[in-house]
């Protein structure tokens, strides 16, 4: 009966641990940061401002946040190559454990769709003019009051938009957080120590 043998695995050094698990601290307290302040953030702002800074302001924020991540990484590696020199060479192992993660990993998408939000309004305005033809009396109370319906389902939306909005961001910063820490651990492994 022959034995297969598995392929060694690196073990890797105590010190890489702990930046790994360094890394993974700061992506977990990063994501817990943005879902606490992200609903008091959109609670004041109108649905349009949201459509339109949301997105831009969620990658301007990641974007800064990954660079000064990866900096720190970079940094303890060059510290650990000046304490501890490399016990195993490779071709560019010096320049592939420093290099930042591709720029693509930091970019979080956003979208967020307001068509429950507009046919609401365009349902109101249409149930006062159709019931304007059939009864004149009730199709006028109809039109005076779609401005105020229009307000309620707007404020309604606006709320709605919001939470979408939130969600959405979060699940835009969880996934753009998964991808930087899958870089950044790669970066630690092929650190050759």
């Amino acid at each position: 009966m022959t034995e297969t043998r598995a392929a060694p695995t690196r073990e890797s050094s105590p010190t890489l641990q702990a930046l790994k698990a360094r890394v993974a601290a700061d992506l977990a307290e990063f994501r817990r940061d943005v879902g606490w302040r992200l609903p008091a953030a959109l609670e004041g702002v109108s649905a349009s401002e949201i459509r339109q800074h949301l997105g831009p302001f969620l990658e301007l924020t990641f974007r800064d946040w990954a660079e000064r991540e990866n900096r720190e990484v970079q940094q303890a590696l060059a510290e650990l190559a000046r304490r501890e020199p490399p016990t195993r060479e490779g071709p560019r192992a010096d320049t592939e454990a420093l290099t930042l993660p591709d720029s693509r990993l930091t970019r979080p998408s956003f979208e967020v769709s307001t068509a429950a939000l507009d046919a609401s309004v365009v349902a109101a305005l249409a149930l006062g003019v159709g019931t304007l033809f059939a009864n004149a009396a009730v199709g006028g109370l109809f039109l005076l009051a779609a401005p105020t319906l229009a307000s309620f389902g707007r404020e309604r939306g606006d709320r709605a938009l919001r939470q979408r909005a939130a969600e959405s961001a979060m699940k835009a910063i969880d996934d753009a957080l998964l991808r930087l820490g899958a870089e950044l651990e790669r970066v630690i492994e092929n650190f050759p120590g």
